[in-house]
């Protein structure tokens, strides 16, 4: 498959998304379900392997693990702020489960029980991710990075092990991280807090202060974003390192990755959330 024919598929199955999104009533409270371009393309690289086609039933698995991560990724951006009305917060849950609901119409018709079980094992893992960044179950900062890591790349993790195509599970993964990290950058540049934000600041608190609590002041913030460009740092690095040793088939591979990452800027944010998980 030619890169312009992925940007074809890759076009179908955004199309398809968009149509499967709407909702009048729902555009009209809250801001329009982000669709990631990049999780669509890294979703198609199983299919850009020799001997497997495109076809509607592949444009239909795509779109069911795109729908299930953008109802996932909706259920983040309920605030717990009175800036958003309370109305507009509850619209925004049920928006996630009608995004849910979408996703389960269009597997059911495919009837495919085994990809089915895949994408649970990956709600499962994103949901306890969630829960445990949270919570502050991390251990340490290499801790938190795996959830924070794993809550981004469950579903096209399990998506590659269900077509037994693993060879692209760590390097989509760290640049699912990489994509990430450089959003809580934004958010942190804005003073705009996060689950990940408030866990990396109680990490940072607890190596220099022994544990005491504190605020987010100018120099604190400062350090947090020194400590976020030192992860992006790390991670661009892993990326790079992955591309020289990888063996793909053909180098259209690696051309694909390296159009994509490391060096894509963070998606547009129409709403910054106050809260996640």
């Amino acid at each position: 498959m030619k890169f312009i024919d992925c940007n074809h598929q890759a076009n179908i199955i955004h199309q398809y998304i968009e149509e499967q999104l709407h909702h009048s009533y729902l555009k009209e409270y809250i801001d329009q379900p982000y669709i990631d371009r990049d999780r669509i393309y890294f979703l198609l690289l199983p299919f850009a392997s020799e001997g497997r086609t495109m076809n509607e039933e592949v444009v239909q698995w795509i779109s069911t693990a795109m729908l299930l991560q953008i109802a996932l990724d909706t259920h983040e951006k309920v605030t717990i702020s009175e800036r958003d009305s309370l109305k507009e917060r509850q619209l925004t849950v049920l928006a996630g489960v009608y995004f849910s609901s979408l996703y389960y119409k269009i597997l059911a018709n495919t009837d495919d029980v085994d990809l089915i079980a895949h994408l649970a094992k990956a709600i499962k893992e994103v949901n306890e991710s969630k829960i445990s960044i949270y919570k502050d179950e991390h251990k340490n900062l290499d801790d938190l990075i795996k959830r924070v890591k794993k809550r981004e790349s469950a579903i096209v993790s399990e998506f590659y092990h269900f077509f037994e195509d693993d060879i692209w599970i760590e390097i989509v993964g760290e640049s699912l991280l990489y994509k990430k990290l450089l959003q809580e950058k934004v958010c942190l540049e804005h003073s705009r807090d996060t689950s990940f934000i408030k866990a990396l600041s109680a990490l940072m608190n607890n190596r220099e202060n022994g544990g005491a609590d504190m605020q987010l002041p100018k120099e604190h913030s400062n350090r947090l974003i020194s400590q976020l460009d030192e992860l992006i740092g790390e991670t661009k690095r892993s990326i790079q390192a992955h591309l020289d040793n990888i063996e793909p088939v053909t180098p259209y591979f690696k051309k694909m990755i390296v159009q994509l990452f490391p060096y894509a800027e963070p998606e547009p944010m129409t709403k910054l959330y106050a809260e996640e998980g």
